[in-house]
């Protein structure tokens, strides 16, 4: 029994990180809502612009990419974009986008000011950093988010997708 108990309380504990860990990339987080995609970067950044001011641009030749990369480049713009209205409240946030032949990469940079909250915003601490860190990973993408020289923090992910792929 008590043995029992111990392993309760562990997935009571840390069930988050096994969800995570069982989670295919393309999988959306809420089933009933709209699948997460590139197609929605619009909304999704209007929705954070209302209590911070987002720019956005794009560099290369946009195009369909493949579902899972589709829906983990929308996700972790969207954890980025939480993350600044949390760590960084009011700061300018630039999202940018670049297409290339063997894939995309994303980056996002917020002006905020000063060092990192401890316990938060280290290289991937935050929950939602390594899970969306996860995701780009199985892709075989890579990923780093960490402070900026000078102020402020930046995510950068290079997902896979090859223009041969789409098609």
């Amino acid at each position: 029994m008590g043995r029992f108990a111990q392993w309760r309380g562990m997935v009571l504990a840390q069930g988050h990180r096994l969800g995570d860990a069982l989670r295919r990339p393309d999988e959306p987080d809420d089933p009933t809502g709209p699948t997460p995609s590139l197609n929605r970067l619009d909304a999704l950044v209007e929705g954070f612009a209302a209590g911070q001011p987002v720019r956005w641009s794009l560099a290369g030749q946009p195009r369909p990419l493949p579902g899972p990369v589709d829906v983990v480049a929308y996700r972790i713009i969207e954890e980025s974009l939480t993350n600044a209205c949390r760590h960084a409240p009011g700061a300018a946030v630039a999202v940018r986008l670049r297409y290339d032949a063997t894939g995309i990469t994303i980056e996002v940079r917020d002006e905020g000011t000063g060092a990192a909250p401890s316990g938060g915003r280290g290289q991937g601490a935050g929950r939602g950093l390594l899970g969306v860190r996860r995701r780009a990973e199985r892709l075989g993408g890579t990923f780093s988010a960490g402070p900026r020289a000078g102020g402020g923090f930046a995510v950068r992910a290079a997902l896979p997708a090859p223009e041969e792929m789409i098609g």
